[in-house]
């Protein structure tokens, strides 16, 4: 008696249902729990399965569970639903596990049952925010897709797959345009190398067979540590917007042209307004001066005051020309404290979408802690776009071999050097390119170089070009350390 008592107190004092179930499954024993929630007696318990202790929808599939427990003497374990006496249903997770003599017949089920509501809340908003998410990701207008941290695609949604007319084993790199699989591939392994973000415009094929083009951006899953744990890319339909672009693109090219066109035959009318006067009179007065000396006897009074016309109109035509000068001549550099490795990131940066577009693998190699330069920061970069963007240009028809774009920075003694290294066609004589308006583009004026030039100079610098031994051609110009440079300004 007093052993089953103290058993009632310990079975009261755990904080779960707990019952004692016959052989044959009929209910003998609950503790006071079971009581409280359900607010039934033992009696009534004892019919559970008759009445509104289990969901209706959760009964067959209990009594089912039930029965064969019963019948192969094997433990069971379910979750249901079961009313308290508040009225209200909450979740369990119910095990009923059999209680053997030495000889293996079943004494007795131990039933334990545990409030799981709060978990089964937790499981089903969960559940309820990966169904919203999934359906966000399947509705948004862009491809959607996971890879694992070494690349492996784990995931599209199924617009892309819809897009591409292709099963998920399918997709690979042979969906992008051939040109775009190469500098694809490499940000790719460079990304993998690096766990940074990136970002591309690819082409890519449509399941009819028409390339168009994305925009995609790449972004790491990283853990507590910085690891890379999967990879996140959303892909853009940016193919109209491209065309408009390269629509605006060439038309602007072409009123560039026919503005230089325009320019260059406005600005030699204008000379030879200019000219033509002084050298008009020039003319003029010597004949006027070879009619006074062919008198007879001379008139020198007349011819010499002819000559100093002459002199007069040879100075006017010479200060026209002056002018001239001074209108290509760059203005003094308005100095500042600068870095140049700073400035080399800007100009990648204001290009980037003309290096991605031509589909240009850019390579840095910027010497750290280098002392700071002074210089005038929008002559500087703007000498960095115009070499950039020349390297460009002699890119453009490179389609042998990737096309790749080199920028580094060094001291050199008490000068920095800066190079723009290209793998373009070259040029035939590096020393001529710096001439004004010498070029080998058809649009082109020719004055580019000739003010990065300037430019350089006029900082105390120099600039050159050399042609690589394997192909393209390598820009550099050196800027002084010291200020010393700016005691004289160029002529």
């Amino acid at each position: 008696m007093q052993s089953e008592l103290s058993f009632h107190n310990i079975v009261d004092g755990i904080s779960a249902l707990v019952a004692i179930l016959t052989p044959d499954g009929a209910v003998e024993f609950v503790n006071q729990q079971v009581l409280d929630y359900f607010g039934k007696t033992l009696e009534e318990l004892k019919r559970w399965a008759s009445t509104d202790a289990v969901h209706p929808d959760d009964l067959p599939n209990v009594v089912d569970v039930f029965k064969r427990s019963l019948e192969s003497g094997r433990p069971y374990d379910i979750e249901l639903r079961q009313r308290g006496a508040d009225a209200v249903y909450r979740w369990f997770h119910v095990q009923g596990l059999p209680v053997r003599a030495p000889d293996g017949r079943i004494l007795r089920w131990c039933v334990l049952q545990t409030d799981i509501e709060e978990r089964k809340q937790a499981e089903e908003a969960l559940q309820e925010s990966e169904r919203e998410l999934h359906q966000i990701v399947e509705m948004m207008p862009a491809h959607v897709a996971r890879m694992t941290a070494d690349g492996s695609l784990q995931y599209v949604n199924q617009r892309a797959l819809d897009y591409l007319g292709l099963e998920f084993g399918e997709i690979g790199i042979h969906s992008a345009h051939p040109d775009d699989q190469y500098p694809r591939i490499m940000r790719w392994r460079r990304a993998l190398k690096t766990g940074e973000p990136w970002e591309d415009t690819v082409r890519v094929r449509r399941a009819d067979g028409e390339y168009r083009w994305f925009y995609q951006r790449n972004e790491p899953l990283l853990d507590r540590d910085g690891h890379v744990v999967c990879w996140y890319s959303v892909a853009f339909d940016i193919h109209d917007s491209k065309e408009m672009e390269e629509v605006l693109r060439n038309t602007r090219r072409k009123l560039s042209a026919a503005m230089q066109v325009a320019t260059v035959a406005e600005l030699s009318a204008s000379i030879a307004h200019e000219i033509n006067q002084p050298l008009a009179s020039v003319v003029t007065n010597a004949h006027a001066a070879e009619t006074w000396l062919t008198h007879d006897p001379p008139n020198l009074e007349r011819a010499r005051t002819t000559l100093e016309r002459i002199i007069r109109d040879g100075h006017s035509a010479a200060e026209v020309v002056q002018r001239i000068r001074a209108l290509f001549k760059q203005s003094a550099p308005v100095k500042s404290s600068l870095d140049i490795n700073e400035i080399v990131d800007q100009v990648l940066h204001v290009l980037s979408g003309e290096l991605r577009d031509n589909h240009i693998i850019v390579e840095t190699e910027l010497e750290r802690d280098l002392p700071m330069i002074d210089a005038d920061q929008v002559q500087i970069q703007q000498t960095l776009i115009n070499l950039v963007h020349n390297a460009i240009e002699a890119m453009a028809r490179v389609s042998n071999r990737p096309k790749s774009l080199l920028l580094s920075s060094r001291r050199e003694g008490d000068d920095l050097l800066v190079q723009v290294r290209d793998d373009g066609s070259g040029i035939d004589d590096p020393a001529l390119v710096f001439e004004p308006f010498f070029t080998t583009k058809e649009s082109g004026m020719g004055m580019g170089l000739a003010i990065c030039r300037s430019i350089i100079e006029a900082h105390g610098g120099r600039v050159w070009a050399a042609a690589n031994g394997d192909g393209g051609t390598t820009f550099c110009f050196t800027l002084p350390l010291t200020s010393s440079a700016y005691s004289q300004s160029p002529s």
